[in-house]
């Protein structure tokens, strides 16, 4: 499909819509530029090839008119010869298309093989990319939009690459040729048809003026639209325990009537261009025939006037061809005003791609040291941390952990709780202190190695799609079905999944929609301890369990976390009372330590903090 038929946004014609710019245009071309690097043999076969496939159509007219003129002189003289040499022509003219079509296609799969490459070497560049950037990096962005470049702007650029670059030289070539063509048939009527071009130019340029706004108005009214709709089909639930359906239709229907208008204005101008454009372009054609006639008329059919290297020689046949050649001037011109608009969404979404590549990666240390096994005695020694410089958030945390302890970490929302286990996992680089496992700093092991011995539940589940056995083995899977079927015995998940159709081979929902919350949480606290880690995390991990299921996981994990160093971070301070060690953090800071008995009977921050729950 070429480009000018190519429909564009919101179905209006391309180039029309609200055209997104690139914030720096230069450096984003120049990047640009670089990513064709790789392909710049066949963007210059493409070009040999489009050049000769579009320089034989744009000649074929010529022989067309030929042509007509022989059979205009074989109808008055019947000769022979004249028969002979309109077959001849009719042949070549068959040649020349047949060199189109096979020169036309080898260009377009060249430019469709090329595309394909840059867009799957972007797209496993990024993948890597994201591998190596920081969590701070996807704090700062929304998930949508990191996958909107994945998709939505490298499938731009793909499509740019294949379908507005051939355009563009195909426009450049056949503008070129069809002016040199109209040249060498009569001089004073290509004249008239460069005179006509920037009437179509300021036609096109005053409805895309206009139009614009419109359809920039429209994308942001649809945008409003599928936000409200997806707001409210996603909490049907709340919308309707409120009774507020009626509340709900009521403001579609005022996105919606908002759409209506500035989809109805924008469609309208978008209209509006291609009738205004065919007037002017027939407007011209009649001037044209006009000015042939009158030619004709006055015996300038002979080719004998010549004004330099211009002649005035109209024959039937090449007022045809000059008539044709008139109707293609402009079809370039208007492509390439389209491609322009085309090709700063590209840029942008190249801006945008060009963003995560450049984006800072997570600082790799040299690695001098690896963990084996890990007996479990953690020291924090002053650490300082701040997700931004100018935002410290811990101070100076201070604290010994012997192996095999079991850590509550307690504390207001927004004290720090959550921060100190992220640090330990190294998901965060310290501003300043350290922290040492074992006796070595966790800066001189690999990010890898130290993951690997520190098992992690978090309050938010995650489970993928796929067997329930293999989103348990997904941390450990060589590890054989029967140890995981006594793991999940221990945290007591055994039971509900041999209820479920499979059992252990039942398949998940990507959005886990066939089992609830809480076996969700047993089955991720099932797939840490089946990685067998040396060192336990759980982060709010049983906040989504009853009372009755909490208690008994208690008990599992108490058994299963033996000999094993273990971090616990709760709202409910019930639950972590037999902890070996409370670390109660405030401000940044750990303002106590002890166990439950020692910290009640200080009667300090811990004690209000617990007593509070019963207030």
């Amino acid at each position: 499909m070429s480009a000018q038929k190519k429909s564009g946004p919101h179905g209006g014609p391309p180039g029309m819509g609200a055209v997104e710019k690139p914030k720096n245009f230069k450096g984003t071309f120049k990047k640009f530029l670089k990513e064709l690097k790789p392909i710049k043999i066949p963007i210059i076969l493409t070009f040999i090839f489009l050049t000769i496939s579009v320089l034989v159509t744009v000649y074929a007219p010529k022989l067309l008119g030929q042509a007509l003129t022989e059979v205009t002189k074989y109808i008055t003289t019947n000769n022979s010869e004249t028969l002979k040499t309109i077959i001849t022509l009719i042949i070549i003219m068959g040649v020349l298309y047949f060199i189109n079509f096979i020169f036309g296609l080898i260009s377009h799969l060249l430019m469709g093989k090329a595309s394909a490459k840059v867009t799957y070497s972007l797209r496993e560049r990024l993948k890597n990319k994201l591998t190596k950037l920081p969590l701070n990096f996807y704090d700062t962005r929304e998930t949508g939009d990191v996958l909107s470049v994945f998709v939505n702007d490298i499938d731009n650029i793909g499509q740019s690459l294949q379908q507005a670059l051939q355009q563009v030289i195909y426009s450049i070539i056949t503008l070129v040729g069809v002016l040199v063509m109209m040249l060498t048939i009569n001089f004073w009527l290509t004249l008239i048809v460069v005179v006509m071009l920037p009437l179509s130019m300021i036609l096109t340029g005053f409805v895309m003026k206009h139009s614009q706004k419109y359809f920039a108005r429209q994308a942001s009214d649809l945008g409003k639209v599928n936000s409200h709709i997806e707001e409210i089909y996603t909490n049907q639930k709340t919308v309707k325990s409120f009774t507020n359906e009626d509340k709900a239709i009521k403001e579609f229907d005022e996105y919606n009537n908002k759409l209506y208008e500035s989809g109805q204005k924008s469609q309208f101008f978008s209209g509006l261009l291609h009738p205004l454009i065919n007037f002017t372009n027939n407007f011209g054609y009649v001037v044209l025939s006009l000015v042939c006639c009158i030619f004709i008329l006055n015996g300038i059919s002979s080719g004998q006037e010549h004004f330099g290297i211009f002649t005035t020689m109209l024959e039937f046949g090449y007022l045809v061809t000059f008539l044709n050649y008139s109707q293609q001037f402009t079809q370039p011109i208007l492509s390439l005003a389209q491609i322009m608009n085309m090709f700063q969404t590209t840029l942008a979404a190249s801006e945008r791609v060009f963003e995560i590549l450049d984006s800072e990666e997570e600082v790799y240390l040299p690695v001098t040291n690896s963990f084996n096994k890990v007996k479990g005695d953690i020291t924090f020694e002053h650490l300082k941390f701040g997700y931004t410089p100018n935002k410290i958030l811990l101070t100076d945390v201070n604290c010994k952990i012997k192996n095999g302890q079991m850590v509550a970490i307690v504390g207001p929302t927004g004290a720090g709780k959550t921060t100190i286990v992220n640090l330990i996992m190294r998901f965060y680089e310290l501003n300043d202190g350290k922290i040492t496992i074992d006796g070595t700093d966790i800066k001189t092991v690999s990010r890898n190695n130290l993951r690997e011995r520190i098992g992690m539940v978090l309050q938010d589940t995650w489970l993928f799609s796929g067997t329930i056995m293999d989103n348990l083995k997904y941390g450990n899977p060589t590890i054989s079905e029967e140890e995981v079927i006594e793991i999940c015995k221990a945290v007591h998940a055994h039971h509900f999944i041999t209820t479920l159709s499979d059992g252990y081979n039942t398949v998940i929902t990507e959005n886990v929609t066939n089992i609830s919350a809480g076996q969700k949480q047993l089955l991720t606290i099932a797939r840490a301890l089946i990685a067998k880690p040396d060192i336990m995390i759980l982060d709010e991990a049983t906040s989504n369990i009853d009372t009755r299921t909490e208690v008994l996981i208690q008990k599992a994990m108490k058994v299963a976390m033996q000999n094993r160093t273990s971090f616990v971070i709760a709202h409910r301070l019930s639950t972590i009372v037999n902890a070996d060690k409370i670390l109660v953090v405030n401000n940044g800071d750990i303002v106590e330590q002890g166990n439950h008995n020692e910290l009640i009977k200080a009667k300090g921050f811990y004690y209000n903090l617990y007593n509070s729950q019963f207030s």
